[in-house]
């Protein structure tokens, strides 16, 4: 029988000792799954590195995604039933909501488990808004096929598509904290400028029913819009309303 190295051995047995993450169990789905990370260098790699940060809970990746102009929004119906385009999230909204997803805070634990799955071919398209040259902008629309599992077993399940502008780096508003590390003007990386949010939620969940949160029964799925699965790891709970029946 092969016998493990004294050193090796001595390592697994200081985490197994201390409660730490077992690297040798990696089916642990609160730690990283650690796959190789797309490199954002062309409109669809974009995407594809926002899916991966998604479900490997790739805070830093997710960080060098949006550009510093950056705004979330829903097409969700207001309380009224019209439409709302208001801008909803800019970019540490939306880099804060992700940390509370994908590693916690002190007000709740972090997503058991998260699945998010796009198009398989995703297809850039010209950016048609004002002002914008196709030769650095661009958008991709993908259908989203998401689940997370929250506390007490319940499952937030999100359907619909996803509609993102994307800049190209020798155009984009980099972000300071960005900057700060070494990044800059690049045409060989794509930015994330704006989300527009096109999932369906259940009906009589509105936009402004601030996370609409599971109840305390468990094993249970939940239709929800992508905006209150952000606002249910955004606000404390002691804000959120329990969801309608």
């Amino acid at each position: 029988m092969r016998r493990i190295p004294l050193f090796l051995a001595a390592l697994l047995a200081g985490f197994l000792a201390s409660g730490c993450f077992n690297p040798f169990q990696p089916e642990i789905v609160t730690q990283r799954v650690t796959t190789v990370a797309p490199a954002p260098s062309t409109p669809q790699n974009a995407v594809k590195l926002f899916e991966w940060c998604w479900v490997n809970r790739g805070v830093e990746e997710y960080k060098g995604l949006f550009t510093d102009d950056y705004v979330f929004q829903s097409a969700e119906l207001d309380s009224a039933g019209n439409t709302s385009r208001d801008v909803l999230t800019r970019r540490n909204d939306e880099i804060e909501t992700a940390e509370n997803m994908f590693i916690g805070s002190a007000e709740r634990p972090p997503a058991a488990k998260i699945t998010l799955n796009f198009d398989a071919n995703l297809v850039p398209f010209n950016d048609t808004r004002a002002g914008k040259n196709p030769r650095w902008h661009k958008t991709i629309r993908t259908s989203v096929d998401l689940k997370v599992d929250v506390e007490e077993g319940n499952t937030l399940e999100v359907s619909g598509h996803a509609l993102f502008y994307l800049t190209r780096g020798d155009s984009a508003l980099i972000p300071p904290d960005r900057v700060a590390i070494g990044f800059k003007p690049d045409s060989l990386r794509w930015w994330i400028d704006r989300w527009e949010d096109e999932t369906i939620g259940s009906a009589g969940l509105v936009a402004n029913a601030r996370g609409a949160r599971p109840s305390a029964v468990q094993g249970e799925v939940f239709e929800r819009t992508m905006l209150q699965v952000k606002q249910f790891f955004t606000y404390h709970p002691a804000a959120v309303a329990v969801s309608p029946r």
